[in-house]
């Protein structure tokens, strides 16, 4: 403690003066008296001679004094250095004194943070006197009085004593010691103000009892205060840091602002503190006048400062000076636990292996949570509200803080389907968040954790390790340790039974495969069997609604017994251990983005679990393929057993014909597209469809496409459909021969295309309106699924996604309708002789009745520019009249029917179909029946 009363040291006294010269008159004159005495009497001149010894003798005198006084003198000069040595000596060893006094008065930041152990000094401070909290280091007056003698006239040693005065008034470095009754406030820069700041809190915190005296703080800016054993009241007043105040009376004792100018400081600071960027600062308002001055201020950081209250909360519960539980800090912001700073992680990172995180304190301070330890796997239970997925967020961040992406991966199931886990989706440790469940993800669920752990045990085995912890330490093997963390696990088991008995399995070998579990629910009991369960040594209850639930979990009613409203309470157990009752840490918004910064430069983890298949798929989403080869890629497979998406080919010369079923607007044309890669597409029209299927019959080397190939074949007219499925099924038998591969798509498997169905080997089936049209398709009832977007499908067992923006199909060579000759007399077999005959009248023709000629009237008429119009039946009255007119006449037929054109062309030949053609007519020629367009009209 400081001694009040000042230490006297004497000044050195200056070198004394000899004394001055007199010279022997006396001593001089008697010599010669005596010699005229002795002269007068002896008469003899030998008696002059005595004269002589005076002025001898008055020389000599001199000559002794001079020599006396300069010995003296020296004398005097060696004992005053010696003394003022002397003094010096004690006004250091005076000084030294005092600097430790004060040092003991306020030892200051750091050495408070470093002392461990018992600390006697510690909250012994009382608000009856003066607080003292060290400003910073720099020049103090010093208490030590210096005697000194007094100088009536100038000495040669003035400027010594001088010297050794200032010396001894002022202590150059030593702790400047402020009283924090009058109220701290520090301004500038806010780094360097904060850092300041938190050296006096910790200073204060320090020398206040946490029996005796509380603690408010502003807000969550340094939370870390919040770890201190000194119970908080409230939070503190506008523009204050911290507050301390007494019990019980709720008096403040001391406090302590932060802003950036001095004018924004409350008035309640009396004492202010400017801090620059050159970490230096000065004492600019005091109420003591004298004690404004310079100061080098000690800065404390953010993780010195949690470490030192964490470990002094601890001493105080020990002490017995606050009881555990009922000093949990409510409200713990997940950046005051992060390790260190977040500075970039180097490339040479230290492998862990370990899952120790910190995101939860008690009133000791921070518990630290081990998967690998505490584990391997954890139960979360919490009622709606209580901060679950709080919780879950920060143990990842936290995680993910600690440890690099080569170390531990995610994998995130959040089946309420929200975002929770959305912010996590940056840190590059996450390797899926996968969000409500339906039954084919719950199936792809399975598949890629299966396989997730069949990969690992290999992984060991070429190891020759039976466990991950016995992988060497080399990173010679990487094989990360993997977190599942699922929210809401009871209801996403309710909707999908079948993925226990994978959860069972991982919790039971997971231990040794690095595999993790952290399963969170509202209601654990009955829900959370018993095989996970044993496995879940780890037990984390929030709030639940009813003791059932907390006995489940911890053994314990007491997670019921949480009140409502404390978001973040509750209570960890390890294995063995009663249960304490912690605040699980809130992350802020931007912990996410700081902790994924800091692992930019790791290398990307392995993902055990890859995405759903894109929505849309396009050409640069995949490899252009083995073109030359033949080998056509058109989309991408899910391979979950195989944890990966692969991209599907059809090779037309080894895989065949392919059938495309799928209903309207499934993607099916733009699939047949991506199949066919710039092939031949068939017209969706019957004329086009008709002639462009018998030009086939000598094509090669050709892939051809047929759109809604069910549809048009509805389309054709009896006779034609049937040789149409006669043509396809031949070109289906034989086409591969030369090279000529058929790519078919239809919306249903109808009567029509069985046959051709049977001879197409490949089939990529799509969405179909129902489970029963997609099991008539021949498919596996089981592998219906409603949801597919366009594109959607599955092809030989795999579900796939089709490209949506495939190369444009080539339209086919199609024979031309020709135009009757004009140079020769027509012959119109037709339905509609009145409508016909109108309609060639009013193109320019002379139009003349079959029915209104008189047998050889004709023959006499006929000629170029004239047409013989008459039905079927006409024309066969007269038999022998087509034959005659064939030879010289353009012989049409128009809108009759297959039987009347066979009937009087006395052939079989099957002409092609008009379908809707408007104006198009059967034309003879000598290589067959073809179209004909006749002249338009007034019909």
């Amino acid at each position: 403690m400081l001694n009040p009363e000042p230490r006297r040291i004497a000044a050195p006294r200056p070198p004394g003066s000899s004394q001055p010269f007199r010279f022997p008159v006396i001593a001089s004159i008697a010599p010669l008296v005596a010699a005229l005495v002795l002269w007068f009497i002896t008469g003899s001149p030998f008696a002059l001679l005595f004269a002589f010894l005076g002025p001898v003798t008055a020389l000599a005198s001199f000559a002794d004094s001079t020599f006396g006084s300069r010995k003296v003198l020296k004398r005097e000069r060696a004992r005053f250095a010696q003394d003022l040595a002397s003094t010096v000596s004690a006004i250091h060893a005076a000084h030294a004194a005092e600097v430790s006094d004060l040092a003991e008065a306020g030892p200051g930041a750091e050495a408070i943070a470093s002392r461990d152990g018992a600390d006697p000094d510690r909250w012994i401070a009382t608000a009856a006197s003066p607080i003292l909290v060290r400003a910073g280091m720099g020049s103090v007056p010093s208490m030590l009085r210096l005697d000194s003698p007094s100088r009536a006239a100038p000495t040669p040693v003035d400027s010594d004593l001088d010297r050794i005065e200032a010396i001894a008034s002022i202590l150059d470095t030593a702790p400047v010691l402020v009283d924090a009754r009058f109220g701290i406030g520090i301004c500038g820069s806010r780094v360097l103000a904060l850092a300041v700041a938190r050296a006096i809190v910790l200073q204060l915190a320090w020398a206040l009892s946490p029996a005796d005296y509380w603690v408010a703080v502003a807000g969550h800016a340094e939370s870390w205060l919040g770890l201190l054993p000194h119970r908080r009241l409230r939070e503190t007043r506008q523009g204050f840091l911290a507050e301390f105040g007494a019990n019980p009376d709720d008096r403040v004792a001391a406090l302590v602002a932060v802003a950036r100018e001095d004018r924004e400081l409350p008035g309640d600071c009396r004492i202010v503190i400017r801090v620059g960027y050159d970490n230096g600062a000065e004492i600019i308002r005091h109420p003591d006048r004298r004690q404004r001055r310079v100061v080098s201020p000690a800065l404390v950081s953010k993780e010195s400062a949690l470490s030192w209250a964490a470990r002094v909360a601890r001493e105080a519960t020990r002490d017995g000076l606050v009881s555990l539980g009922l000093d949990v800090p409510a409200f713990v912001p997940l950046a005051t636990l992060l390790p260190a700073t977040l500075l970039p992680a180097t490339a040479r990172h230290e492998s862990s292996s370990t899952l120790a995180a910190d995101f939860a304190v008690d009133a000791a301070g921070p518990v630290t949570i081990d998967l690998v330890t505490h584990g391997p796997h954890a139960v979360v239970a919490g009622t709606t509200g209580s901060g679950k997925s709080e919780l879950l967020i920060s143990w990842v961040l936290a995680l993910a803080a600690r440890h690099a992406p080569t170390d531990v991966t995610f994998l995130l199931l959040d089946f309420k389907g929200g975002s929770a886990f959305e912010s996590l989706a940056a840190l590059p440790h996450s390797v899926g968040i996968i969000t409500d469940l339906d039954a084919r993800e719950a199936a792809r669920a399975l598949a890629s954790l299966g396989a997730e752990l069949k990969y690992r045990e290999r992984a060991l085995a070429r190891a020759g390790a039976r466990d991950i912890a016995d992988l060497p330490a080399d990173g010679s093997l990487s094989l990360p340790r993997l977190v599942i963390v699922a929210d809401e696990f009871a209801a996403m088991l309710g909707e999908h039974p079948d993925l226990h008995p994978l959860f069972t399995d991982i919790a039971s070998r997971g231990r040794s495969l690095g595999v993790h579990l952290i399963l969170c629910t509202q209601r654990p009991a009955g829900i959370v069997r018993d095989g996970v369960l044993a496995n879940a040594d780890l037990r984390i209850s929030l709030r639940v609604n009813n003791a059932s639930d907390s006995s489940a979990v911890l053994g314990t009613t007491a997670a019921a017994e949480l009140a409502a409203g404390e978001v973040g309470r509750g209570l960890v157990g390890f294995a063995g251990e009663r249960p304490r009752t912690v605040q699980f840490a809130m992350a802020g918004a931007g912990d996410a983005r700081d902790i994924a910064e800091r692992w930019k430069d790791a290398a990307t983890p392995r993902r055990p679990w890859c995405d759903p298949l894109p929505a849309t798929l396009t050409q640069h989403d995949l490899p252009a393929g083995d073109l030359d080869s033949g080998r056509v890629p058109f989309g991408l497979a899910d391979l979950p057993h195989e944890q990966r998406h692969a991209v599907v080919h059809w090779d037309p010369a080894v895989d065949g014909h392919v059938l495309v079923l799928g209903m309207a607007r499934s993607g099916k044309s733009t699939a047949l597209a991506a199949l066919a890669r710039g092939g031949v597409l068939v017209p969706a029209d019957v004329p086009g469809a008709w002639d462009a299927i018998a030009a086939l019959d000598h094509a090669r080397d050709e892939v051809v496409a047929i759109d809604d190939v069910d549809s048009l074949l509805a389309r054709f007219p009896a006779e034609h459909k049937d040789a149409v499925i006669e043509r396809l099924m031949r070109l289906l038998r034989d086409g591969p021969q030369r090279g000529l591969v058929l790519v078919l798509a239809a919306q249903r498997l109808t009567a029509d295309i069985h046959s051709l169905a049977a001879l197409a080997a490949g089939r990529l089936m799509l969405k179909h309106a129902s489970k029963s049209e997609f099991v008539l398709a021949g498919a596996d009832g089981a592998g219906f699924d409603s949801t597919l977007p366009p594109g959607g499908g599955s092809w030989r067992g795999a579900r796939v996604q089709v490209l949506g923006d495939p190369l444009p199909l080539r339209s086919p060579d199609t024979r031309p309708s020709v135009h009757p000759s004009a140079d020769k007399p027509w012959a119109i077999v037709s339905s509609r002789v009145s409508a016909v005959g109108r309609q060639l009248r009013g193109a320019g023709l002379e139009v003349l009745h079959l029915a209104t000629l008189a047998p050889g009237e004709w023959e006499s008429t006929i000629g170029p520019g004239q047409a013989i119009v008459g039905d079927a039946d006409d024309w066969q009255s007269r038999w022998g009249l087509l034959p005659t007119l064939r030879p010289v006449a353009e012989v049409m037929y128009d809108r009759c029917t297959v039987a009347d054109f066979r009937a009087l062309t006395r052939s079989r030949e099957l002409p092609p179909p008009l379908g809707a053609l408007e104006n198009t007519v059967w034309l003879e020629a000598e290589d067959g029946a073809g179209r004909a367009t006749i002249p338009g009209g007034v019909a």
